[in-house]
């Protein structure tokens, strides 16, 4: 249950003056299943899996009203991983030297400080999901998360992992439009790397994107881009990801549609990844929900992108296959199972969310089941 903490207007001693009223909210996220992967010619594992339908989490959000429609807020939210007792790792600077370790609890996802109006918008500095991952979160059936997400395709960069600025980046500032007008909304964000100015590497991690949307009633449809400097090598450069996607709502099911672009430039050439998902989510048994959702990735990179055993990495292309069921017990608990199917070709090696990557050309499933508690 949401705890909140209220702090009532105080007075100073030996003054007249009041400060206006404080909010402070707790809330977090518990999500634990049972998940078996298996990565076709490297093994299986069975484990107790984390953030199938939901990522476990733990956060405080606050509000104060400075009067004249302004207000001050912060938000510090973080990451858990339940089956072990500690917190995922963050990323200090948007590059791979500032990525950290798990262990302690650290606020990974959002931690930022805003000064916001309903007429003017909102201005936030701090750490946040990048433009492009909101698109990611709200129009992919599986939201993200567990082992039929769309980013198993979707976050690859240069090769089968996220880059650094994929999903967050640090030292952020970013304007958010207010809201009301008329179903139109949007943010534009830049961070920095914050690298020394006489290094090699002084534009390294600094990233500029913007989102624009639109929704009204059952229609929702919102596109991004960023772009990510980083200097040329084997593995990474500069990034680029652009993506757009929609959901209507038909009453007997609501529709999901996704579309991705990465482009990195490393040394060898441009690596080019455009993406497809589209899915669904049916009502049943009153309180539950059927998600379904098929995704395909086609590689297009430069003729000079080459695997280890020399075949070009444009032969390198993916599907995906995810179905899943979450059953609401309550409002803030539910249990859910979730199958995926990835089959990779060429030399291609994408691995469902948790799993052994595969051989290479080989294909590699999964299957959760789990509980989530909000409070």
């Amino acid at each position: 249950m949401k705890r909140f903490l209220m702090w009532s207007a105080l007075g100073l001693a030996g003054s007249g003056a009041a400060h206006a009223q404080s909010s402070v909210t707790m809330f977090g996220v518990m999500d634990l299943g049972i998940q078996y992967t298996k990565g076709a010619g490297n093994g299986s594992v069975k484990a107790l899996s984390n953030g199938g339908l939901s990522t476990s989490r733990i956060g405080f959000r606050g509000t104060e009203d400075l009067g004249g429609g302004l207000r001050a807020g912060f938000w510090l939210e973080g990451s858990l991983n339940p089956d072990t007792g500690t917190g995922r790792p963050s990323n200090s600077n948007n590059q791979t030297s500032g990525a950290g370790t798990a262990g302690p609890i650290t606020f990974d996802r959002m931690s930022f400080v805003s000064i916001s109006s309903d007429t003017l918008g909102e201005l936030r500095l701090g750490h946040d999901f990048i433009p492009t991952h909101y698109n990611s979160i709200y129009f992919d059936p599986f939201n993200a998360n567990g082992v039929a997400r769309a980013g198993n395709l979707t976050f690859a960069g240069a090769g089968t992992g996220p880059l650094p600025t994929a999903i967050t980046g640090s030292n952020t500032v970013s304007y958010w439009l207010p809201p009301k007008l008329g179903g139109l909304y949007g943010m534009a964000m830049v961070g920095t790397g914050e690298n020394d100015s006489t290094a090699a590497n002084r534009d390294d991690g600094n990233f500029a994107g913007a989102r624009l949307g639109f929704a009204s009633g059952a229609f929702d449809i919102a596109a991004a881009v960023t772009r990510s400097h980083f200097n040329s090598t084997a593995t990474i450069g500069n990034y680029t990801h652009a993506n757009i996607g929609g959901s209507w709502d038909a009453g007997f099911a609501k529709f999901f549609a996704l579309y991705n672009m990465v482009r990195v430039k490393i040394v060898a050439g441009t690596v080019r990844k455009n993406t497809a998902e589209i899915g669904v989510h049916i009502p049943a048994f009153e309180v539950g929900r059927i998600r379904i959702s098929y995704a395909y990735l086609d590689d297009r990179s430069d003729d000079s992108v080459r695997n280890a055993d020399g075949t070009p990495r444009n032969r390198d292309d993916a599907r995906q296959f995810g179905i899943g069921y979450v059953h609401n017990l309550s409002k803030r608990t539910a249990l859910y199972g979730t199958y995926a199917r990835l089959m990779n070709g060429g030399q291609a090696r994408y691995v469902v969310s948790g799993g052994l990557a595969p051989a290479a050309g080989q294909r590699s499933t999964g299957w959760e089941f789990g509980v989530r508690h909000l409070f």
